[in-house]
């Protein structure tokens, strides 16, 4: 089999409207990298290996980068070939790679913390265990250690522990502004994880800001369908009370996307939250809804609203939503004080200020209403993201037709 290097530049030469010229203009190389690469003195980093391959198979660049990532050499690559795997959720390239990598001594670390991250994606392993996973695979240090820290924030997610997760994501975030330029391509993918962190963390502390930004982040880098319908869900909650068309436009684009991926939890979680939504703003549920939510709608105000409630709560787990509808259904005002007081105690000012506001739309006009209505907490840390910064996932200007369309 001939080298991926040669076979590369076969493709690039053989192409009748490519140059490496304008190979190196679209993956970031110099004239003299690209020189280099042409010759065979130097190779590609994984990063702009990863660019090359959005212009050469724009039609089916996951696939080519699959292959790849089993032909390199070098052991830097390889550890990033692991988080290109993760970050994208290809979990059938992570596999392959824990396979074949699972008895190299010094890639032992990597093969132990990405195993823990695979068996998570396949839900053989839930949140609440990742801490547990991590320490039986002793010290980490360097960038791995940094990757350890933000999957210690979705053990913290899980169990509730809003402070911690924020303050280790904030660390972490830290840390990954000090990587340098050679880590370009780790530093943009762990910046990632953490805008995914701080996003769901900055709407617990209703801070809605920071959460739409660290959102647009994920969405702008249009990297893994996933990620990109969390995004969506916090930016429409963001606009639950201010403006409820945006509301649903986001919840309903994430709910395309989720059905696009094909799979069945993230197509219902999705469906609920936009119906659940709609619920709240008062408006009509369509005919395949839940036909629980859909009685409850249609039973708004009565006692059997009430018993509903308690019966979609059996169903689908103790949900803030459903404690907030379930407060709303009783008329008299102190079940929305009740349900106020529970979410302050828990920290959770998002859903304490819904509760809030649901209190002045029934007359209280108290200032503490109003202080609680847009009560946050500061979520957004002291690093610097630049305008489009993960830009090797970037597709725009991928101007070549796929060579082998």
């Amino acid at each position: 089999m001939q080298s991926l290097h040669r076979e590369i530049c076969n493709i690039i030469e053989d192409h009748d409207h490519l140059s490496f010229t304008l190979v190196a203009e679209f993956i970031g190389c110099t004239k003299q990298e690209i020189s280099d690469f042409k010759e065979g003195h130097k190779g590609l980093s994984f990063r702009k290996l990863l660019r090359l391959s959005y212009l050469l198979f724009p039609t089916k660049q996951k696939e080519v980068m699959r292959g790849w990532c089993m032909r390199l050499i070098s052991t830097e690559a390889i550890k990033q070939s692991f988080e290109y795997a993760s970050i994208t959720r290809d979990k059938e390239l992570l596999a392959n790679l824990i396979e074949t990598y699972k008895d190299e001594k010094n890639l032992a670390k990597y093969v132990s913390v990405y195993s823990i991250l695979y068996k998570f994606y396949i839900n053989v392993i839930g949140a609440k265990d990742i801490i547990s996973e991590l320490k039986k695979v002793g010290p980490l240090k360097g960038e791995i250690y940094i990757l350890s820290e933000i999957m210690k924030c979705y053990n913290f997610y899980y169990l509730g522990e809003h402070d911690q997760m924020l303050w280790t994501a904030q660390k972490a975030e830290t840390l990954i502004s000090e990587l340098g330029e050679r880590r370009l391509f780790i530093k943009e993918c762990y910046l990632h994880r953490i805008a995914e962190v701080l996003g769901n963390v900055s709407l617990f502390y209703n801070d809605k800001e920071t959460t739409r930004f660290y959102s647009f982040v994920i969405i702008n880098a249009d990297l893994c369908a996933k990620t990109i319908s969390d995004a969506y869900y916090l930016v429409g909650m963001t606009y639950l009370v201010e403006d409820k068309l945006k509301c649903i436009e986001y919840l309903r684009k994430r709910y395309d996307i989720c059905k696009g991926t094909g799979e069945t939890d993230l197509i219902e979680n999705a469906r609920r939250d936009l119906d659940f939504a709609k619920l709240y703003l008062d408006i009509k549920l369509p005919e395949d809804s839940d036909p629980i939510l859909i009685k409850l709608q249609d039973n708004k105000g009565s006692e059997f609203e009430l018993r509903l409630i308690k019966e979609a709560v059996f169903q689908q787990g103790d949900d803030d939503f459903l404690t907030l509808l379930s407060a709303m259904a009783h008329e008299p005002i102190a079940k929305l004080h009740e349900c106020l007081k529970r979410f302050l105690d828990e920290t959770n000012f998002f859903f304490g200020g819904l509760a809030a506001a649901e209190i002045k739309k029934r007359g209280d006009n108290h200032m503490l209403t109003e202080f609680a209505i847009n009560y946050k907490k500061k979520t957004r840390g002291d690093v610097e993201y630049e305008k489009d910064y993960i830009k090797c996932f970037n597709r725009h200007g991928c101007i070549y037709r796929d060579i082998t369309a």
